[in-house]
C-alpha cells in the first residue's frame, strides 16, 4: 500500500494538525501575557517576536508554518491533483512564508520606548514582505480548495462549512486597513489568522473522516467515465 493513501498515516497527521493549532494559540497566549506586554489590539503579532521572550513566537511562526504545509501535502494526496492544484500552491506558500518569518525579526516603529527603531531595516522589510505574501494567498487558497471540495464525493460535505470560513477569511484580511485606521491593526490581524487556523482546523477534522483508498476508487471510477464520454 502507498504511504500516501495509508488510512492510519493519513488520520494521525489531521490528529497532529489540530494538536499543533492548540499549541499555537496556547503560545500565542503565553507569549502575549509574557514581557513586555503588546498591546493585542494595536501591535502586531509578529511584535511578540521581539524582545525577551521572542523566541516563544519564533517557534511558533515554525509551528504554523509546518502544520499548513503538512496539511497541503495530506490534501494532494487525498484530492484530484488537477482541480486542487492551484489551492494547494497558494496555501502551500502561506505555509511557507509562515515558516520563515521565524528567521527575520519585525521591526517595531510605533513604540520607542520598547525597540528604538528609526527605520525600516532589511530583516523588518523582508518580514513584511513575507508576512503580505502569506496573507493575501491564504483566503484564496482556501477558497480554490474549498472549490475542489465540491468536485469530490467525500468532500463535498465539508464543503459549503469550508467556503464560508474561506470567504470570512478574505473579508477579514480585506478589513485589516480599515482596522489598522482606527488603531486597532494588531485586533484585525489577529481575527484574520484566527479564521485561518478554523479553516485549518476544520478542513483537517475533515480529513481525519476521509478514506484515501475510497478517494483513489472515486478518481478511477471518474477517469473511466470520462474516456468512456469521450469516445
Amino acid at each position: 500500500m502507498n504511504r500516501a493513501s495509508n488510512p492510519e498515516r493519513v488520520h494521525m497527521i489531521s490528529r497532529l494538525i489540530i494538536a499543533a493549532i492548540i499549541v499555537y494559540v496556547i503560545l500565542d497566549i503565553v507569549a502575549q501575557a509574557l514581557p513586555p506586554h503588546y498591546s493585542p489590539i494595536r501591535q502586531a503579532e509578529s511584535d511578540l517576536a521581539v524582545g525577551p521572550y521572542g523566541f516563544i513566537m519564533r517557534v511558533n511562526f515554525l509551528l504554523r508554518g509546518l502544520l499548513s504545509l503538512a496539511l497541503v501535502q495530506a490534501l494532494r494526496n487525498a484530492l484530484h491533483p488537477i482541480r486542487a492544484r492551484w489551492g494547494l500552491s497558494l496555501f502551500g506558500i502561506w505555509g511557507a512564508a509562515s515558516f520563515l518569518l521565524a528567521f527575520f525579526n519585525t521591526d517595531i516603529l510605533d513604540d520607542p520606548h520598547l525597540v528604538p527603531h528609526p527605520h525600516l531595516t532589511w530583516p523588518g522589510e523582508l518580514h513584511l514582505g513575507l508576512a503580505l505574501i502569506g496573507f493575501i494567498v491564504a483566503p484564496i487558497g482556501a477558497i480554490l480548495l474549498a472549490r475542489a471540495f465540491q468536485h469530490s464525493d467525500l468532500w463535498r460535505p465539508a464543503a459549503r462549512l469550508s467556503m464560508l470560513l474561506a470567504l470570512i477569511d478574505l473579508a477579514a484580511l480585506l478589513a485589516l486597513k480599515p482596522f489598522a485606521s482606527h488603531h486597532e491593526g494588531g485586533l484585525g490581524e489577529r481575527i484574520f489568522l484566527a479564521v485561518t487556523l478554523l479553516w485549518t482546523g476544520h478542513t483537517a477534522m475533515w480529513l481525519g473522516r476521509v478514506d484515501p483508498r475510497r478517494q483513489s476508487m472515486c478518481w478511477s471510477v471518474t477517469g473511466r467515465r470520462s474516456e468512456e464520454s469521450r469516445e
